[in-house]
């Protein structure tokens, strides 16, 4: 019995792991209306993304190497999606952002302005 419910913990350590490995990594986003680059990564037991770059004509971000560069701070992975981040970057309080991994080198990622979606393409650099 307890080897069964030992060999079931450590497959569930490692379909987790292995969730939280496709959206590691730095990201690209493919958008006409402004350039950033991205980086998703684990810090303890969260996955948090933090801006690289970002521009829009009106606001220029850079890497800063403080929490000011966190831009979600806890993305959860629930049907088939990473949901429940918060954005720092926009100072907004949004939990209706969503993530999807198209491919290992592609995400989908959701956004809503005004109740309204906005989906983007991100791409691992």
């Amino acid at each position: 019995m307890k080897k069964s419910l030992v060999g079931v913990f450590l497959f569930l350590i490692s379909c987790s792991s292995q969730i939280d490995h496709r959206v590691l990594g730095t990201w690209k986003v493919q958008s006409t209306f402004y350039k950033a680059i991205y980086k998703i990564e684990k810090q303890h037991t969260k996955l948090i993304g933090k801006v690289l770059y970002y521009n829009d004509d009106t606001t220029i971000l850079k890497k800063t190497n403080t929490d000011k560069d966190i831009f979600f701070k806890n993305l959860e992975y629930k049907n088939e999606v990473y949901v429940d981040a918060i954005s720092g970057a926009t100072k907004t309080n949004s939990k209706n952002l969503k993530i999807k991994v198209k491919h290992k080198d592609t995400l989908e990622v959701t956004s809503y302005i005004s109740n309204k979606p906005l989906v983007e393409i991100w791409i691992r650099k």
